[in-house]
């Protein structure tokens, strides 16, 4: 796919992801089981994560990224059951959006803010009662690396720092969990390894072959440790 010119330098990146189709499925199905509709998905970058919602009625995603936003309007052209919205989840939530939402998702999103608490908050007001919040964000602070700075990232997070944001921002949690365990350590090795800074598409297909055997090793076990945390959270 051609890129859209953006001031998201992480584009590229992205692009390279777009080849991790079976990883994409496996992040999907963290959220699939807990979407409430109409759903919205924040920060949807090109779309490699919105793909695997297309059956969904009521289905939003969002980007701030006025060039990203059409490159979804284009991507997506085709999808009678989508709406693609330009939205800064750091200002304020115009009045139409305010509690329309069943469910709320955002991937690799919360990192990229300088105050994070905010964007929580904000996420609250786009909110139903008792509508859920699914989050997943980049774990362990130790793993921060130069990919991390070039991608823009302020922070990799904690388990219980997350928890406690979380919480400070009105929500109840219902599930707390660290994600793709290989995925941590192939990251961190990489970096030692390689100073570029960039994730290379030979890495990614390597990675993505991976996918099916590690899927089954963490149905059966809850590491303490993995590249993301997922959150899943509910409105008070």
């Amino acid at each position: 796919m051609k890129t859209t010119l953006s001031s998201y330098e992480g584009v590229a990146t992205l692009e390279v992801l777009q080849a991790a189709r079976r990883y994409n499925r496996w992040i999907a199905e963290q959220i699939e089981r807990k979407v409430i509709l109409p759903v919205l998905e924040i920060g949807a970058g090109t779309g490699n994560i919105s793909e695997h919602f297309l059956h969904h009625k009521n289905y939003y995603i969002s980007e701030k990224d006025a060039g990203l936003v059409r490159q979804l309007t284009r991507r997506f052209a085709k999808e009678k059951n989508v709406m693609v919205l330009q939205l800064d989840i750091t200002k304020e939530i115009p009045e139409h959006l305010q509690a329309k939402f069943g469910s709320v998702f955002a991937i690799n999103v919360l990192e990229h803010i300088q105050d994070d608490g905010k964007a929580l908050s904000h996420i609250s007001q786009l909110l139903q009662k008792n509508g859920k919040v699914i989050l997943l964000v980049p774990a362990k602070r130790f793993a921060y690396t130069l990919l991390d700075k070039k991608l823009g990232h302020h922070r990799r997070y904690e388990k219980e720092d997350l928890r406690s944001l979380v919480e400070k921002n009105g929500f109840k949690i219902e599930e707390l969990y660290f994600f793709n365990a290989v995925g941590l350590i192939s990251w961190v090795g990489r970096s030692i390894l390689e100073r570029s800074g960039n994730l290379r598409s030979y890495q990614v297909t390597l990675f993505d072959k991976l996918v099916p055997v590690l899927k089954r090793v963490e149905s059966h076990l809850q590491l303490p440790f993995g590249i993301s945390l997922v959150i899943i959270a509910a409105k008070k």
